[in-house]
């Protein structure tokens, strides 16, 4: 099966570019042609030669972005907080040396030997001083299962998992994390996750997510399908669209989904691997690096930054590559405050949930949902009028009533 696709054009140099000559030319896209997906969103490819001592220490995206001028201007990520929820990360590796990381996980994983690196690698896309994209952000890590990993027994308490995707979104935005970086799918639709994207929306906290590998649409099996959340689909780097990257109405960007060379732990030698989950690393630290850059911005005007600099000609969406490829010098050098504050996100193509409505109904402390509120997050206030609405102290809500901030606005 072929689909449509923009042809190519060249979109314009930034005083410092993140983008390689390929990268600003990302609108030649190719067959999407199905690929076997691995569960935290990567390929792998075969085995390379042995590994040196001091690790892997570069990688291909770092030329192609030109990030070594982004660390020349002093863009490294200082004073960003990034959370990665993944599989553990390995802080002993050598790639991730010199990096602020701390895990913040709130109960115990025993992680796959296929899922057990998948955390340290995103990390140091992120974080690595050899070739992170913000090495000077400040990393929370926060574990989650995939298939094969079991708990070691302490996940599963209470009504909601302690490492559910709506769990961990919250321990992050509590934590004080600008930036949510998922590169994981997720078929969950429920009500707790749904409130927990109200809530990191009213927060202005950024939820970055992969959109998978199975060369389709899978829009509805990745939290790029909820309102608000960055979704990203993977380009190579000669500016095409990656044959086994996914897509969909969730689309809001794409970037560089490899090589990536990783250490095979299982050889000792290193290998490659391809996927939207290092994608997705990648846009979330380039966000960091604007949030560093703009710091009186609001979330919302980083955001419409983002859509605003996207490679597609005249920044137009498509299911592929949403707004264009990500030009990280475009983004740190385009001034957001031009921008309206508000989520270009909060409505995706065809539809999306929350809704502004219940974005808005959330942060204004309006929301009852007498079956489902053991599921919100503890720090959920309920400020509305409805007296009747006692029974929510069985939840361990804290009720104010008539206190929303609504009932005072002109």
């Amino acid at each position: 099966m072929t689909h449509a696709r923009p042809s190519a054009q060249t979109a314009p140099r930034s005083p410092f570019s993140f983008v390689g000559r390929a990268g600003r030319a990302a609108r030649a896209l190719t067959t999407a042609a199905s690929a076997l997906a691995l569960a935290v969103g990567a390929l792998m490819v075969a085995p390379a030669p042995v590994l040196a001592d001091d690790g892997v220490t570069t990688q291909d995206y770092f030329s192609y972005y030109h990030f070594d001028k982004a660390r020349e201007k002093g863009y490294t990520g200082k004073g960003v907080t990034i959370a990665v929820i993944d599989g553990p990360v390995e802080l002993s590796d050598p790639e991730l040396a010199g990096a602020n990381i701390t895990d913040k996980s709130r109960c115990t994983i025993e992680a796959s030997i296929e899922n057990r690196y998948h955390g340290s690698e995103m990390a140091a896309i992120l974080a690595s001083q050899k070739y992170g994209v913000a090495p000077d952000a400040t990393i929370l890590s926060y574990q989650v299962r995939s298939t094969g990993d079991r708990s070691a027994g302490t996940c599963d308490d209470g009504p909601e998992q302690l490492d559910s995707f709506a769990a961990l979104i919250n321990n992050a935005i509590d934590d004080g994390a600008q930036i949510i970086s998922v590169s994981h799918g997720s078929t969950d639709h429920g009500v707790a996750l749904k409130m927990a994207i109200a809530r990191a929306m009213s927060k202005g906290v950024i939820i970055v997510a992969s959109v998978g590998n199975n060369g389709k649409d899978e829009n509805d099996t990745h939290l790029s399908w909820w309102s608000g959340v960055v979704g990203v689909s993977a380009i190579t780097t000669d500016g095409q669209f990656a044959s086994y990257s996914s897509w969909g109405n969730g689309v809001t960007t794409s970037a560089v989904g490899g090589p990536l060379t990783v250490r095979d732990f299982d050889t000792g030698k290193t290998a490659t691997t391809n996927g939207t989950s290092n994608s997705t690393a990648l846009v979330a630290g380039m966000l960091a690096l604007a949030l560093q850059k703009w710091p009186n911005a609001t979330p919302n005007q980083i955001l419409q930054s983002l859509v605003h600099t996207g490679l597609n000609p005249n920044h137009e969406w498509n299911k592929y590559t949403g707004y264009g490829a990500i030009d990280g010098g475009a983004l740190v050098n385009t001034d957001p405050s031009q921008y309206p504050d508000e989520n270009p996100l909060a409505q995706k193509q065809g539809g999306s949930s929350p809704t502004p409505e219940e974005v808005q109904d959330y942060a204004d402390g309006l929301i009852y949902l007498p079956t489902d509120m053991d599921r919100f997050p503890k720090s959920y206030i309920y400020r509305g009028t409805d007296e009747d609405i006692v029974t929510g102290l069985s939840y361990g809500i804290d009720i104010h009533l008539g206190t929303s901030p609504r009932y005072h606005r002109k």
